[in-house]
């Protein structure tokens, strides 16, 4: 699995243009764009008449073409969706729509009308390596807009079976995340809810929160933990404070893998 290019910076989508900026806006005409399910439990949108590829955070709101209420299973692939939501899209490649409202199905599709796109879909979701670990990026807005970014894995304990059939478990610990070097920082303006973008969706997910000024210390204690909200499995960490340290630690069938980063 290949690790999306983000930056810290926005742009701002409609009618499945895209224009640079920093600022939502609700748009009169959603985008269009065709639903490709990918990988375990991903999927990929491709605009209308543009091409551009992104994927979004699937809201509650989606619809069949009578205005049925449905869910992202029901979606087919081939398919044809209007896409509505506040029109940030973050600037990573795949492009990331996190601030979706409403998705109405406006054409049944068909499986081999995505066929045209498989190159991408290879490029994004090849067949993962079992022993690959999972890995972790941070949603979350800033005042000048939509931001993700890499937390910093660390310890784990992973099992999977080799190409030859035969279990390999790995394990590698790691000192208190307050002693982790180079954690990757993340600016927030004050308190917010981050949003938790596992490749692979996790079984269970926690977090602990330590104050940074515990930085270096090899025994900061256990910690407060964080509340972690669980929906259609996606995961959000409640009121992120300031100048804390966050430890994620992520739950699978293979194992376990931690996950950190500093805000501020």
């Amino acid at each position: 699995m290949k690790k999306w290019k983000c930056f810290l910076t926005a742009i701002v989508i409609a009618a499945g243009s895209m224009l640079v900026g920093c600022q939502g806006f609700s748009s009169a005409k959603p985008i269009e764009a065709m639903y490709i399910p990918a990988g375990e439990d991903g999927h990929l949108m491709v605009g209308e008449g543009t091409g551009n590829v992104f994927t979004v955070t699937m809201p509650e709101n989606i619809q069949d073409k009578t205005g049925k209420k449905i869910s992202e299973d029901d979606l087919n692939r081939g398919d044809i969706v209007a896409i509505y939501g506040d029109g940030i899209m973050l600037e990573s490649y795949p492009g990331q729509y996190p601030g979706v409202t409403k998705i109405k199905v406006v054409k049944e599709g068909k499986a081999s009308d995505a066929d045209q796109y498989q190159d991408i879909l290879d490029e994004f979701w090849p067949e993962k390596d079992p022993g690959e670990l999972p890995y972790l990026n941070v949603g979350y807005r800033a005042s000048y807009g939509e931001v993700s970014a890499s937390a910093m894995q660390g310890g784990y304990s992973w099992s999977y079976a080799d190409k030859d059939g035969v279990e390999q478990n790995e394990t590698a610990d790691s000192v208190a995340v307050t002693q982790w070097t180079e954690l990757p920082a993340m600016n927030v303006d004050g308190t917010t809810d981050m949003e938790l973008y596992f490749d692979t969706k996790p079984e269970k997910v926690t977090a602990t929160a330590f104050p940074a000024e515990l930085s270096g210390e090899s025994d900061p204690g256990a910690g407060a933990e964080a509340e972690v909200e669980e929906k259609d499995g996606n995961y959000t960490i409640k009121d992120v404070q300031k100048d804390m340290i966050y430890l994620i630690h992520g739950e699978w069938g293979n194992g376990w893998v931690e996950f950190g980063f500093e805000v501020e």
